[in-house]
């Protein structure tokens, strides 16, 4: 057995234990699912696809596929337990981006060099709403982060405390970057905090498993969205 197979083994004993969540405290985050991470059409994929055409592909088909469908379900059983819900999002509150940190405005050059347009848009711009099939709805929080992480850029954590949480699920987009970011911050502030493997992906399936694996060897958990949906589900029947 090798080492990397040993630590493999030593998170599925972890994964034996209940999952830490707390029905009645929990709260759900959506990930940066905006329309220019959802859609090819947006200079997010344009300025991939630019550098290397058809990396972007199988991201989106699984963004269709799977990742969009899993949310949706994860969205279902949150409300139905009046649970909170809250969507990040990611864009540029100056016309120029110098509120954004230094890799995002890298990126941003790297767009308007090969597009002739920045990769991240402004704040309330069409292609930074949230995407229409996993919406909010009236009563559901959406903040605006201008890092990767949630808690480097707002006061996430406090609205969580305020709301009397103690315990997260996360999902959204992308799992190497904003999501596990988002899931090790939180973790570190005290909450416990379940990733839906299948409600979150990446640029491929090598960096989707290496980012959930790391998660899950140290700061949390990592489960299947039918689970998780079915942990409260499950909670709301013996409820009543």
């Amino acid at each position: 057995m090798t080492e990397h197979e040993k630590i493999q083994e030593i998170v599925k004993i972890k994964d034996q234990v209940p999952l830490p969540l707390d029905n009645g405290r929990s709260a759900l985050i959506v990930v940066d699912v905006q329309r220019y991470f959802a859609r090819p059409e947006y200079p997010f994929a344009q300025v991939i696809e630019k550098v290397m055409p058809g990396a972007t592909s199988g991201y989106f088909e699984r963004v269709n596929s799977t990742v969009i469908g899993n949310i949706q379900r994860l969205l279902a059983a949150f409300r139905s337990r009046r649970l909170p819900v809250i969507y990040l999002g990611v864009g540029r509150c100056l016309g120029d981006g110098r509120d954004l940190p230094a890799w995002m405005r890298d990126f941003d050059q790297l767009g308007l060099d090969v597009l002739g347009e920045r990769v991240h848009p402004l704040v309330n711009h069409p292609s930074w709403q949230i995407d229409d099939r996993v919406a909010p709805i009236p009563g559901e929080i959406v903040v605006n982060k201008t890092s990767s992480g949630a808690l480097a850029s707002t006061k996430l954590d406090q609205t969580l405390h305020n709301l009397g949480v103690n315990s997260l699920v996360v999902c959204g987009l992308t799992t190497a970057v904003c999501v596990t970011q988002t899931a090790r911050e939180t973790a570190d502030r005290g909450f416990r905090v379940v990733i839906a493997e299948d409600a979150c992906t990446e640029m491929s399936i090598e960096l989707h498993e290496a980012a959930l694996l790391a998660f899950g060897w140290v700061f949390g958990r990592v489960r299947l969205a039918a689970d998780i949906a079915h942990f409260f589900t499950a909670a709301a029947k013996v409820a009543v």
